[in-house]
């Protein structure tokens, strides 16, 4: 199919050499900086645009790039929540917020679980691309 907008994006393929430190040295002042309290809207938006997307009923989420779990905080009271990060600095900080919620660690690319989710959750973590 043709772009019918003309317009041609590029998604960077290459992986940071370091994250940046928020995510490693100074995650601990993450929930300081950006609070779970400020995500209940954003959750719940995100909760009724899963819910009206889906044709079957929503049971297991899967986030990709769940960083300090401030979304999850929310979610979780609606699903069966799986978080997934590459920081292990920010999956630590968000198990003190959802310790009855999955977290694995690894790059989401790169990913293999071998489980089946009714939905799959990314809010920012997809960011890098150039349009033209």
């Amino acid at each position: 199919m043709a772009n019918p907008f003309g317009v041609v994006c590029r998604t960077e393929t290459s992986m940071p050499k370091e994250q940046p430190k928020l995510y490693t040295d100074l995650a601990s002042w993450f929930h300081l900086l950006t609070p779970p309290s400020h995500y209940v809207d954003s959750a719940s938006y995100a909760a009724r645009a899963m819910q009206e997307a889906a044709s079957i009923p929503i049971k297991t989420v899967l986030e990709l790039g769940s960083c300090g779990g401030n979304n999850t905080s929310h979610l979780k009271a609606r699903f069966k929540m799986t978080l997934t990060d590459l920081s292990p600095a920010m999956l630590d900080l968000s198990r003190g917020i959802n310790p009855e919620c999955e977290h694995i660690q690894g790059e989401m690319r790169k990913l293999r679980l071998g489980l089946i989710f009714e939905a799959i959750f990314i809010e920012d973590a997809v960011k890098t691309r150039s349009c033209t």
